[in-house]
């Protein structure tokens, strides 16, 4: 993996870039772009349409090198096969029929994976995420995550060599295979609910009362935990919601926003599921990076990693956050990735979803 980490900006970007892009063995470009980079400017679009290789990402909190979470600067890395790139835009029009823009005969052409990143304020998130589904089922595997800064900027938020993009999907596929882990960590504090009333992502009622006040009533009942609308987005950050799932690890759900009675959620909440209220500790979350990890290294000795992390989790686990990042990039080889704002993979028995504070991992397996 030919991967290169740069705060350059203007002309020194473009020479830094074009030289990895111009590199042995380099056939294509992933970039993970940090909200430094002024990816909206006309500059940054002169950039990515000069390069000689295939070029997409997106911009995220974080990204992930060397072991550290920089908040700074871009990642590029050099992949050795050419991907198949497809921009999906309108990622809010529900009524979209994405599949019709997706090649069904990338897994009979050889593409094994493919990487996902949108836009994680757009309103069809989930309809994208059902198109791949709906078109490759468990003929390739999937990794990414949502795109965009925390300040819930709309600003372009996804780019290949074509431009850059918001309100969009940039999938990428790539002929590796790679395998994938996914864990969160986070355990049941009170649960489940019926989800009796719901639009998109934002949960009126549960059991048929408002959302606000059965969530309030949960945490100061079993935690020492007060819950006003100003402090909603500090403590939500400890107790996500849990989508029940038979036989499999919950589904979380980030809630970030209170409008009146109603939760606001990274990712949909479908009326008539049942959630739990979630709690956790450091140990758990580091523990299920650890696992996640395990998960896709297998008997593995050797091949590269993709870390796709929520950056929720790392507000919540603060300095401890490093700990988790050594979970993941024990130092036997190259770990690189960005912190998300939602994740984006199949878990390994075939279903793919959008989760909230979860830690995903790809190991690339070398054949």
């Amino acid at each position: 993996m030919e991967a290169t980490y740069s705060t350059a900006t203007g002309t020194d970007l473009r020479e830094t870039l074009a030289a990895v892009a111009d590199s042995d063995g380099v056939n294509g470009l992933l970039l993970l772009a940090t909200p430094s980079v002024d990816v909206a400017s006309d500059e940054f679009a002169a950039t990515l349409a000069g390069l000689s290789v295939p070029a997409f990402g997106g911009v995220f909190p974080a990204v992930i090198h060397e072991g550290t979470a920089k908040e700074s600067g871009l990642l590029a890395v050099g992949l050795p096969a050419t991907p198949d790139v497809t921009v999906l835009p309108n990622a809010s029009d529900p009524d979209a029929d994405f599949a019709d823009t997706l090649d069904p005969e990338l897994p009979a052409n050889g593409y094994e994976t493919a990487f996902v990143f949108v836009d994680a304020y757009a309103e069809a998130v989930p309809t994208v995420i059902e198109s791949l589904f709906r078109t490759y089922g468990v003929g390739m595997n999937f990794i990414g995550g949502g795109a965009g800064q925390l300040d819930d900027d709309r600003g372009p938020s996804v780019f290949t060599n074509d431009g850059v993009f918001a309100d969009a999907a940039v999938i990428a596929a790539v002929e590796q295979p790679i395998e994938i882990g996914v864990q969160h960590g986070w355990e049941t504090l009170d649960g489940p609910f019926r989800v009796t009333g719901s639009e998109g992502p934002t949960v009126t009622e549960l059991d048929g009362s408002p959302a606000f006040s059965v969530y309030q009533e949960v945490i100061e009942s079993q935690t020492e935990t007060s819950v006003t609308r100003e402090n909603f987005f500090e403590v939500a950050q400890s107790h996500p919601f849990g989508i029940t799932r038979l036989d499999a690890e919950q589904i979380v759900r980030d809630p970030f926003a209170v409008e009146g009675d109603a939760l606001t959620c990274f990712g949909s909440v479908p009326e008539g599921e049942f959630v739990n209220i979630l709690t956790g500790d450091d140990e758990s979350l580091i523990a299920a990076a650890a696992a996640a990890y395990e998960s896709a290294v297998g008997d593995d000795t050797d091949g590269s990693l993709y870390a796709f992390d929520c950056i929720s989790r790392s507000l919540y686990l603060d300095d401890d956050f490093d700990r988790e990042l050594a979970a993941v990039d024990t130092g036997d080889r190259p770990v690189v990735g960005a912190l998300t704002i939602g994740e984006i993979a199949n878990d390994g028995s075939g279903h793919l979803d959008y989760y909230n504070k979860t830690a995903v991992i790809g190991a690339v397996r070398n054949e």
